[in-house]
């Protein structure tokens, strides 16, 4: 018999799937509207992307992965993926000839996410109906819609980075673990999947890790087809990563260890990753108690961590470590995305409403529903509390756990309202209307703690006046040179001008680094070295901004102070100064 509840027919599925997909795509109208508008929008990332491309297009090589127009004339290199770069060049690059070089890049800062957007949409959907059923599937779509953290950050208008791309790949490696069926095969497409991610990037490194535990769990469980599904996806891994790092690499690096990319310690990693796996496998024909299993897993991995360390350990430390101590704390107390939740939570409970509360609410209806399923859909919980756990050590662990975040609502969610209990019906109807019902949550909250009397917040650096590519347009105006600029606005800066810049947000430079912030920050006799050994031909400041203290040369810049050294340069802007070095 048919399923006739609410949401539950084929039929409501087929006509919700077009209908949400529509609502997402309403839900970035005014996300176009101002990047068409402004040009705003934009992060560093997704502007340094476009401009990356461009260069791509101009003739830069395939394995030139420099930006020379960062601290000219050695330039940055870069740990992005030409795998990325790739399907967005072939987008750009007809558009660019259509309408121009900016038009194209805002038009393509409007295709790329929204397409990515759409196949998370088809992706979850498939997968969550798939296991659990049409209402499931059509709560999980109107997550990917209305959750700020995936129609804004990740698949939102102007999201050219690469994370939207990571998203849909840990997304179907997911799949690969969780479908019973053709486990060999489905093993297989999960490493190559887990291989691809890799090369586009290691943020997803964690998850892949996880994956992988799942795979030797359900091994050690001796579940039916583990040991085809684990060796499949560690020897597809294996073998497509040297191969997908020589495809992006030139091959005079291909020695060269590094710690943000495909690189020797990573392969040995995933060549270790097999070869234990299939010594499992191999030694599971004579061990088929859970126990005599967990022992040989413990005996493998202690053998093998003690050979792998020597390679991994510079890697642990993190990307900072060539950094001064001075510049670690100047950076690491400007990223947000490495505070725990509990800082949000604490001091920031709008933006907590509107990222953290839809993923915990999520998580709980997800782990109680697979708790009621006995099991049900636990390999994929896995990912979702992982995320949610680890949230509290650093708030972008939720990445782990944001591919499957939507399915997690949807499933938790349909299994709520599916209850024959009151009490369970109400709270995850309201659980539900709370996560769909982020962005009024978080406006009704500023409304009602709103404090007349409280004065408002110092005025950050970078401000949203000079973040745009239409507020940095009028830089053109001055011939080209090279631009002692603040940190973040570098980017924007190359993808606006003709300028070269001092400053991007990219470890592999703590010069690059250090140039946007301390000596800004800083006296005026610090700032003058700094730009004499860069060479800058200008300064650049964004008027009104509070750069480190009120009484640093920053600010005191920003505010209309101008040191003999220095002289203004008319550039048709009401937001920008821009100051030529005159010695």
């Amino acid at each position: 018999m048919a399923p006739t509840g609410l949401f539950q027919s084929d039929r409501s599925f087929r006509l919700a799937l077009p209908v949400i997909s529509l609502l997402y795509l309403g839900t970035q109208a005014p996300r176009i509207r101002d990047l068409f508008a402004t040009g705003s929008g934009l992060s560093p990332d997704d502007a340094m992307r476009i401009v990356g491309l461009r260069d791509l297009l101009g003739g830069q090589g395939w394995y030139d992965l420099v930006q020379h127009r960062v601290l000219p004339p050695d330039g940055l290199s870069m740990h992005w993926s030409r795998y990325i770069d790739a399907p967005m060049a072939a987008i750009l690059a007809p558009l660019q000839a259509l309408v121009g070089p900016d038009t194209g890049a805002r038009l393509l800062a409007t295709v790329w996410p929204l397409a990515m957007g759409l196949v998370f949409l088809l992706l979850t959907a498939w997968l969550t109906r798939r296991l659990f059923g049409n209402q499931a599937a059509i709560l999980a779509l109107l997550a990917v819609a209305y959750y700020e953290q995936l129609s804004g950050a990740v698949f939102g208008a102007g999201a050219t980075d690469h994370h939207s791309a990571q998203v849909n790949l840990m997304l179907a490696l997911a799949a690969m673990l969780a479908l019973p069926d053709r486990p060999l095969s489905r093993g297989v497409a999960g490493g190559l999947l887990a291989a691809l991610s890799l090369a586009v990037g290691l943020e997803m490194i964690l998850a892949i890790a996880l994956a992988g535990a799942i795979l030797v769990a359900a091994w050690t469980m001796g579940r039916q087809g583990a040991a085809h599904r684990l060796l499949g996806f560690s020897a597809a891994m294996a073998l497509a990563a040297p191969l997908l790092m020589a495809g992006q690499i030139s091959p005079a690096l291909w020695p060269v260890a590094v710690c943000d990319a495909l690189s020797p310690p990573l392969l040995a990693v995933t060549t270790a990753a097999f070869l234990c796996s299939a010594a499992l496998v191999t030694a599971g024909r004579r061990l088929h108690r859970p126990a005599t299993r967990g022992v040989a897993i413990i005996a493998t991995g202690a053998i093998t961590t003690a050979l792998l360390y020597p390679l991994i350990r510079p890697c642990l430390a993190g990307p900072y470590t060539a950094m001064s101590a001075e510049l670690q704390q100047t950076v690491l107390a400007q990223i947000e995305e490495i505070k725990p939740a509990s800082f949000f939570l604490a001091n920031d409970p709008a933006r907590a409403i509107i990222l953290l509360l839809p993923f915990y609410i999520a998580t709980l209806l997800f782990t109680l529903s697979v708790l009621a399923r006995r099991g049900q859909g636990v390999a994929l919980l896995a990912f979702v509390l992982a995320g949610a756990i680890l949230s509290f050590w650093q708030v972008r662990m939720l990445t782990m756990g944001i591919p499957l975040v939507a399915l997690a609502f949807g499933a938790g969610g349909s299994w709520a309202l599916s209850q024959a209990g009151t009490a369970l019906r109400v709270f995850g109807a309201l659980a539900i209307l709370a996560t769909l019902g982020g962005k009024p949550l978080t406006s009704a909250y500023l409304h009602f703690t709103a404090d007349p009397a409280k004065p408002p917040p110092v005025r950050a650096a970078l401000s949203d006046d000079c973040a745009t590519i239409d507020a940095l347009k009028p830089l053109d105006a001055a011939p080209a040179g090279i631009i002692f600029n603040p940190l973040n606005l570098g980017p924007l800066i190359l993808l606006s001008s003709h300028h070269s810049i001092t400053s991007a947000p990219y470890h592999r430079s703590p010069d690059a680094f250090a140039n946007g912030l301390l000596p800004f920050a800083k006296d005026e006799a610090t700032l003058r070295a700094a730009i004499r050994k860069t060479g800058a031909n200008y300064l650049l400041v964004c008027k009104g901004d509070v750069i480190g203290p009120p009484d640093s040369i920053g600010s005191r810049l920003s505010a209309g102070a101008t040191p003999p050294w220095l002289a203004e340069m008319p550039v048709p802007s009401p937001h920008l100064r821009l100051l030529q070095v005159l010695e």
